[in-house]
């Protein structure tokens, strides 16, 4: 556990350096090496909904890149 202002990280990073928390409140919490930002909390119930959005996002931008 890592207090990060007031709240402690409560949850775990996996071998890929992903972060699963299922008891922290939060969708976006920080790396734990601090000035790399910031990672999404994968057992967020609204994580699917955000990877498949900017997977979304990301191909679509693809594709008119590829279409113009």
């Amino acid at each position: 556990l890592r207090p990060f202002g007031d709240v402690e990280m409560n949850g775990r990073y996996d071998g890929f350096g992903f972060y699963h928390g299922p008891d922290d409140p939060r969708l976006f919490v920080p790396t734990r090496i601090s000035m790399m930002g910031w990672t999404v909390n994968l057992a967020h119930p609204h994580a699917p909904l955000f990877l498949l959005l900017l997977g979304a996002i990301i191909g679509g931008a693809i594709m008119a890149n590829l279409l113009a």
